[in-house]
């Protein structure tokens, strides 16, 4: 046991069986102190380039900010791309014109950032079924007379005003934002007095033409189609009338001949837009059908369901169209009066860049 003990002194301490200790490592010498190279002055920063758009001659696109609005810069980019959607490279823009149009779009650009902070300010939100309702509300305007999106209309709407749909839908939600804080901080209550006033200062307004309701049925046809297209649709078409003339379901036939859901009842007078259906249903006697209509969508087959005289709206029918039309005007004139007291305590610097 005792000799078990002192191979385990040795094993933990040299020096206690008589050798010396190893000599200690020697310390890592230091490196040298480098010397920093001498810094080199700094290039001079570039200056912005004017962003790539197509502007008439002589005018040139804005770079940097074209203002400062209580601290926050309204970038170029924004001006430049309304400037050159409205002015283009014409050259039959005067230049004193072109100014007049950027002076205006800087001004809707500052509304816009003023609008954007009192948002932010109210801690304002717009929840998506907001925005989609909104949305909805907007390309309504492109249901055709059959009640059906018309996708074409609304492209070729978006080429014609030169934005895409993302702005489109940007645009959206910034009115609908800027329309809750007209509700916030404005007044656009409307009292029963200012409703009889309008009514009974607008009475030209109140009178209904005569007018045609009727049942349709829409048979599509292409908008170019080709012969043997053009005689397919037009006997379908009379197919319809047919089965309509000798008495069949109405609900019906529309299935059966592919127009789903049912049509609700189309409502014309002698100056509708559609002027060969209305000739068509001021024809008709009530319960009658008409010979197919060609209109640009395709066949209509109507039946006169009501005649309507010419007669004065009373108050009691036209009271909410009359509030509607007047909160509207006041969330304009509310909307103009907060972006006004909005700029005038606003530290505002525009940089036009002509």
């Amino acid at each position: 046991m005792t000799r078990w003990i002192a191979v385990l002194v040795c094993l933990v301490g040299s020096t206690a069986c008589g050798k010396a200790p190893p000599p200690p490592s020697p310390a890592p010498e230091r490196p040298a102190a480098q010397v920093a190279p001498k810094a080199e002055p700094a290039a001079p920063a570039a200056a912005p380039k004017p962003a790539k758009v197509k502007l008439p001659p002589g005018i040139t696109a804005a770079v940097g900010a074209v203002a400062t609005v209580n601290g926050r810069d309204v970038p170029a980019e924004q001006f430049n791309r309304e400037l050159a959607r409205l002015v283009g490279t014409s050259v039959r823009v005067p230049k004193d014109r072109v100014r007049h149009i950027a002076r205006n779009i800087l001004n809707r650009l500052i509304e816009n950032e003023l609008r954007h902070q009192a948002i932010a300010t109210e801690r304002i939100v717009l929840t998506e079924p907001e925005f989609e309702e909104a949305y909805r509300a907007y390309t309504s305007r492109y249901v055709d007379a059959g009640g059906r999106f018309d996708e074409a209309r609304f492209q070729a709407a978006l080429k014609r005003n030169r934005v895409t749909i993302g702005q489109l839908k940007s645009q959206i939600r910034r009115e609908r934002l800027a329309r809750k804080l007209v509700q916030k901080l404005g007044n656009v209550s409307v009292s029963d007095a200012e409703l009889k006033a309008f009514y009974e200062n607008n009475n030209n307004s109140w009178v209904e033409d005569e007018s045609r309701d009727v049942r349709p049925i829409l048979v599509r046809c292409p908008p170019n189609p080709k012969p043997a297209e053009a005689e397919a649709c037009k006997k379908k078409a009379a197919e319809v009338f047919d089965a309509l003339k000798a008495g069949g379901d109405f609900e019906q036939i529309a299935e059966r001949f592919g127009d789903t859901p049912p049509r609700a009842p189309m409502h014309l007078t002698r100056s509708s837009p559609e002027v060969a259906l209305a000739r068509a249903a001021f024809s008709l006697k009530v319960g009658e059908v008409h010979a197919p209509v060609r209109t640009r969508w395709g066949y209509f087959v109507v039946r006169l369901i009501e005649k309507n005289k010419a007669r004065v709206r009373s108050f009691e029918e036209v009271a909410d169209d009359i509030r509607n039309r007047l909160t509207e005007r006041k969330y304009y004139l509310e909307g103009l009066r907060i972006v006004k007291d909005l700029r005038v305590k606003a530290k505002v610097v525009t940089r036009l860049p002509f």
